[in-house]
């Protein structure tokens, strides 16, 4: 195991919740558009190997333009219940997620700081600064 791969995997899982943050805003702003159907982000299948993967080349030549792996799949939000118009968006269902989903994102956002700080602390043969 080397040395970041910690932080690596907490990485995808901060670019998870930042996809799905997005997405989640993005129904938001289209609450008053008829017809809308609000979407969310699904985990695909991998997702927990995803977090456990790492590139490698068979020859040096062939890595090229870096690609970010797959982290979710957006689907129609199975959840939403269509209004008079249409449109699925409710405010207080996409609050609460955007809510929920925030919070998941700064306990992994304090996981990746709590690991850097233990590594900078490492780093510095256990001396502080």
């Amino acid at each position: 195991m080397r040395i970041l791969d910690t932080v690596h995997h907490l990485q995808v899982g901060l670019d998870y919740h930042m996809q799905r943050h997005n997405l989640l805003t993005s129904n938001l702003a289209q609450v008053d558009t008829p017809n809308y159907k609000p979407v969310d982000l699904q985990r695909t299948p991998a997702f927990e190997k995803v977090l456990g993967a790492t590139l490698s080349a068979t020859h040096e030549g062939h890595f090229g333009i870096a690609q970010k792996p797959e982290l979710g799949k957006v689907v129609n939000d199975p959840g939403a219940s269509p209004g008079g118009d249409g449109n699925g968006v409710s405010l207080e269902r996409e609050a609460v997620k955007i809510a929920a989903n925030n919070v998941r994102y700064d306990v992994i956002a304090n996981l990746v700081s709590n690991e850097l700080s233990t590594l900078g602390w490492a780093a510095n043969d256990g001396r502080n600064g």
